[in-house]
């Protein structure tokens, strides 16, 4: 039972810092999603999305597009759950613990990727 409590509150601990929104270290996620659509159309297939961020020293934020565009968002938060940020597309909202990316465009769109470490 000791053995069982010590490995839970050692993953938990694990899982603590490999979160951690605003670590010394630079931060790199491989992000795939695509634009979520009130009304599904058959005929019409979900625009693919594919980003590299990196959240770098000191909050700085570094997305580079699937075509090779390379974007600097302005951080509006960023806490132990969320991280927003603004370009001038679009709004973004990332959640530290479920590596779930929100897009949320200005011209009405929202898209939704997943991350992961790269």
């Amino acid at each position: 039972m000791v053995q069982a409590t010590r490995l839970t509150v050692g993953s938990l601990i694990l899982l603590t810092t490999m979160v951690r929104p605003g670590g010394a270290a630079e931060q790199q996620f491989a992000c795939k999603g695509q634009v979520v659509q009130e009304m599904t159309n058959p005929a019409v297939q979900p625009r693919p999305i594919d980003l590299n961020v990196t959240l770098g020293d000191k909050n700085k934020l570094s997305i580079t597009t699937g075509d090779g565009k390379i974007l600097a968002p302005r951080i509006t938060s960023n806490n132990k759950i969320q991280l927003k940020f603004a370009t001038k597309e679009f709004a973004g909202e990332y959640f530290h613990y479920t590596g779930d990316l929100f897009l949320i465009y200005k011209s009405g769109p929202l898209a939704r990727l997943n991350c992961s470490r790269s």
